[in-house]
């Protein structure tokens, strides 16, 4: 198994169990996150808890994966859960999402180094409810 299976493999494993302990294994002390604005293993373990917190059955499923050289993947994933908490104060719905997410990452020395990317967040806030679903003409 590559390197970069093994941490992403880690990362799903402390997301899906809610084990965010796993985290300081798998995520460098200065990862970066360059779509969400934030360096550190703190804020994403803090990002994961929130949805945990709004979504306790939280599960992210690898559905594609691209290795690129020893270092570097493309992903494709699918988050799915049931809203049952508040999430950026936004009260419980009670739906169930399945939501697709693409990321590029990098590890080095065996933890994640940075990533781009993120889930549909248009398609999260259409299945909560939040905004109106597209209508055909």
């Amino acid at each position: 198994m590559s390197q970069v299976r093994e941490v992403l493999d880690g990362i799903y494993e402390a997301v899906n169990t809610g084990n965010l302990a796993l985290l300081d294994k798998h995520v460098a002390p200065d990862y970066t996150e360059h779509s969400e604005g934030f360096q550190g293993v703190e804020p994403f373990r803090q990002q994961i808890a929130a949805f945990r917190g709004a979504f306790p059955d939280l599960h992210v499923t690898i559905d594609d994966l691209l290795l690129i050289g020893d270092d570097r993947f493309a992903s494709r994933t699918t988050i799915t859960g049931t809203h049952t908490g508040d999430l950026m104060g936004m009260p419980a719905t009670g739906k169930r999402i399945s939501v697709e997410a693409v990321d590029i990452g990098r590890v080095e020395n065996g933890q994640a180094k940075e990533r781009w990317g993120g889930m549909n967040m248009y398609s999260l806030l259409v299945q909560l409810g939040v905004i109106p679903a597209p209508q055909p003409s």
